[in-house]
């Protein structure tokens, strides 16, 4: 617990200051309750500190991988190399982190994001900007925080060659965006 403690300080100092106090102080309370034998309520407080942490960050998206297939979050065979043959599929795997928290209506939390993609060749001449290429929304009695967002992507028509692909996701909850990339290459 102090480890994990000390990382949520250390996190706690890149974030704006009317937030660090409160993840501090939550981080704290959940040391005390821990010391004092009440593990459950030491969770809840350390997930408090966790909420408004999450709140804090700007969106992010992490372990971004070429992948096989994806069945879960972390379930995910990776590719072998990032080569591909003429109107193969692309698959990407990604962990998407610092999200917001709709409504769906019925009572439930929902996760909504998107994203852009914009190809661009070898030397950097973008050849086409496509939004909205795939999209989430997961309803949930809870703040899910372990989601995994696969994308298939569909490369047809591009010629042999090493391209770059940027990202740009957008949180639908917040005005939240966050940019990723990968290199791919279309084998002659």
């Amino acid at each position: 617990m102090k480890s994990i403690l000390a990382a949520l300080m250390v996190l706690a100092i890149s974030v704006p200051a009317a937030f660090a106090g409160e993840i501090t102080d939550r981080a704290a309370d959940a040391e005390k309750a821990l010391q004092a034998g009440d593990g459950a309520g030491a969770l809840e407080k350390f997930r408090g500190a966790e909420e408004a942490l999450w709140q804090a960050m700007p969106l992010a998206v992490q372990n971004v991988k070429q992948v096989d297939s994806a069945g879960g979050f972390g379930i995910y065979s990776e590719r072998a190399n990032h080569i591909y043959k003429p109107s193969e599929k692309v698959v990407l795997y990604m962990e998407p982190v610092g999200y917001g928290y709709g409504s769906d209506g019925l009572g439930n939390s929902q996760i909504a994001l998107s994203i852009d993609f914009t190809v661009l060749s070898d030397s950097g001449e973008a050849l086409g900007t496509f939004e909205k290429i795939g999209s989430v929304q997961v309803a949930s009695r809870s703040h899910n925080r372990e989601l995994f967002f696969k994308l298939d992507l569909s490369l047809d028509g591009l010629p042999p060659g090493k391209y770059k692909c940027n990202f740009l996701m957008h949180d639908q909850n917040s005005t939240k965006t966050a940019p990723f990339s990968t290199d791919i290459e279309i084998a002659g």
